[in-house]
């Protein structure tokens, strides 16, 4: 966790933003950003994608410090004990595809810890679609709008992954998914690194929502 913190102070004091500036931008609360910043917390996927949004980065450059991709070439293979591991309380990840930075979709190997229904805080919410297929075991997955569902190896879920969602595992053994989002505005975000622009230049002063670039980016996507 030290040095996913050190990585988002050092993209914070990059752009010359306080944590409350950097709360209002991605939508995160500032408390949770200090934590996450000072190594208490371990957030979850949805947290990481608001912030990696709202700082104009790529997913993979915030979760495994990568700001350049090795190749140009559409190609991205991960061979065993390569993926960028990296988790929360409830949950376990495992990354793959890290260094392939400007891509529409980012491919997980999750563990599910979590045996309880989620509450405050443990909810994962950010823009696109996921994929889910269970590797293993047996999870149920809670979503906002729907009773909970329950999935045994071999079945899969498609969902908005704008709805609050969030899992649990829901048998005595070990339980595995195969999540894969698809973001539109991923495959721009990576333009949008503090070596090729300052974001703080394009934001009009005292604007405390997200950068033009940003918010670009997000229409787009809506638009897809």
């Amino acid at each position: 966790m030290s040095e996913l913190g050190d990585r988002l102070r050092e993209l914070r004091l990059e752009r010359s933003l306080t944590l409350v500036e950097m709360g209002k931008l991605c939508d995160v609360a500032v408390s949770t950003l200090s934590k996450i910043e000072n190594g208490q917390v371990s957030p979850v996927y949805g947290t990481l994608h608001k912030i990696a949004l709202g700082l104009g980065v790529a997913f993979e450059s915030l979760v495994s410090g990568r700001s350049r991709e090795a190749s140009g070439a559409r190609r991205a293979v991960t061979q065993q004990g390569e993926a960028k591991n990296f988790g929360s309380e409830r949950y376990t990840y495992s990354m793959h595809a890290a260094d392939l930075i400007s891509k529409a979709m980012v491919p997980l190997v999750m563990e599910i810890v979590a045996t309880d229904a989620p509450v405050d805080g443990d909810w994962s919410s950010h823009e696109g679609e996921e994929f889910i297929y269970v590797l293993e075991g047996k999870v149920a997955v809670h979503l906002e709008h729907y009773a909970p569902v329950e999935l045994m190896s071999g079945e899969s879920i498609y969902i908005d992954s704008r709805m609050r969602h969030g899992f649990v595992r829901a048998g005595k053994g070990r339980t595995r998914l195969l999540s894969v989002t698809y973001d539109p505005a991923q495959l721009t975000r990576s333009a949008f690194a503090a070596d090729r622009i300052d974001l703080t230049a394009i934001r009009h002063p005292g604007d405390t929502r997200a950068p033009v670039a940003v918010q670009a980016a997000r229409q787009r996507a809506r638009r897809s």
